[in-house]
């Protein structure tokens, strides 16, 4: 998975799917945001079980993939970042690590 965003429109997002996961359950996966690659978009998708929230957001897709991450350490290390950023994810199954980076960021 290989994809450049927009901070802001990531942020939003991000900042709405995350809403839904607690910050602890007795489910660890719970606590992801699932992030899917599509062509010219980025979907992002969480839930408690109860409730499920999915968002679509335009992206540059290199290679699709899909992925889940920790929403809250996620939403945090992006809302850190500077407005207006393009943010550039990489995600290589060799390594299972996920890469953001950000102008020298």
């Amino acid at each position: 998975m290989k994809l450049t965003i927009e901070r802001a429109a990531f942020l939003k997002a991000l900042g709405h799917v995350q809403s839904v996961v607690e910050r602890r359950t007795t489910i660890p996966i719970l606590s992801n945001v699932l992030l899917r690659a599509e062509p010219g978009r980025l979907a992002l998708s969480a839930t408690d079980m109860d409730l499920e929230i999915v968002e679509r957001v335009p992206a540059r897709v290199e290679r699709e993939g899909r992925t889940t991450a920790p929403a809250h350490t996620l939403y945090d290390i992006v809302r850190k970042l500077r407005e207006g950023a393009q943010i550039e994810m990489q995600m290589s199954g060799d390594k299972a690590a996920m890469t953001l980076r950000s102008g020298r960021t």
